[in-house]
C-alpha cells in the first residue's frame, strides 16, 4: 500500500501543488506504545506493591520530511503551510498504507523546524503531542431494540469506550447492559427527545445538555477488544425504545 500521512487534512507525504512531500526516517512515537504509567502503592505489611490500573503517558510524535518543489516561490509556499499546519492544536493526524488506517488527535509540542538545503528543496520536523495517547480507526454503530440485542466489538488491540443515543418512549427509565455490566437511567424518556449517555465522560445528556442526577447506578463498561459482547436495553417499567452504540476502533 503507498503510504498517505496527512495533518489536518493536508498530505505531508505525496504529490501537491507546492511540490512532493516524503517522509524522512522513522514515524518516531506511531507504531510504539507510549509510556505506562502507575501510582505504586506498597504494601506496609507484605512484599512488593498492590495491584493498581496500568494507564498511558501522552503519545509524542515527530515527522520528519522533506519537500522537493518546482522552483524556490512554491517551496516557500509550502513553507507557509507547514509553519502554520498544527495551529493551536486539535488536529487530526492520520497514517495510511501500513495496515488499516489510523487517526489520532495532536497538539504541538514544539516549534516546526525548516531548514532549505537548495533553493527548491526544503527539509523539516514537526514535533506533536497526543495528549489522548490511544488511536483510532473504523468507526462502528450497532443498533438494537427493546426485546432483542445485538453483537458489538470492535478490531482495535486496546479497550474502545462507547457513547449511546437512546430514542423512543419509557417514561421510567430503561437499563443499558453489555459485557456484564449496567447503566440504569432513571431520567423519563420523552419521544422527540433522545438522550445520549456518554461512557468516556461518565454523563447522561438531553437535548445536547447534561442532566444531574438521572442515573440510579452506572458501571461504564468498555468494550474489549477481540472480543464481541452482547448490548441490549430493557425498559425499567413500561415504553419501547432504540439504543444505538458507537465506537472506535482502538489502538495503543
Amino acid at each position: 500500500m503507498v503510504e498517505m500521512i496527512t495533518l489536518d487534512g493536508y498530505p505531508l507525504t505525496g504529490p501537491t501543488r507546492d511540490g512532493v512531500w516524503k517522509r524522512l526516517g522513522e514515524l518516531e512515537g506511531w507504531f510504539d506504545s507510549p509510556d505506562p504509567k502507575r501510582i505504586n502503592a506498597p504494601r506496609t505489611r507484605g512484599d512488593g506493591n498492590f495491584q493498581t490500573e496500568i494507564n498511558y503517558e501522552s503519545r509524542l510524535i515527530t515527522f520528519n520530511g522533506r519537500v522537493v518543489s518546482k522552483n524556490h516561490d512554491y517551496l516557500h509556499q509550502a513553507a507557509g503551510i507547514l509553519a502554520a499546519l498544527p495551529g493551536r492544536g486539535g488536529k487530526q493526524f492520520v497514517v495510511d498504507g501500513h495496515g488499516p488506517t489510523q487517526w489520532a488527535t495532536v497538539d504541538p509540542r514544539g516549534k516546526v523546524a525548516i531548514t532549505f538545503p537548495t533553493d527548491n528543496r526544503m527539509e523539516f520536523q514537526i514535533p506533536l503531542e497526543a495528549i489522548d495517547p490511544f488511536k483510532y480507526g473504523e468507526w462502528r454503530k450497532f443498533t438494537t431494540s427493546v426485546g432483542s440485542d445485538v453483537a458489538v466489538f470492535h478490531r482495535g488491540n486496546a479497550d474502545a469506550i462507547p457513547y449511546v443515543v437512546v430514542s423512543g418512549s419509557m417514561p421510567g427509565g430503561y437499563t443499558l447492559s453489555h459485557a456484564g455490566s449496567s447503566v440504569v437511567v432513571t431520567e423519563p424518556l420523552v419521544s422527540g427527545s433522545p438522550h445520549t449517555v456518554d461512557y468516556r465522560k461518565r454523563r447522561l445528556y438531553k437535548g445536547g445538555a447534561p442532566v444531574r442526577g438521572g442515573l440510579s447506578t452506572a458501571s461504564y463498561a468498555r468494550v474489549e477488544s477481540g472480543q464481541r459482547d452482547t448490548f441490549s436495553i430493557t425498559p425499567n417499567t413500561t415504553g419501547t425504545a432504540t439504543a444505538t452504540m458507537t465506537l472506535y476502533d482502538t489502538y495503543i
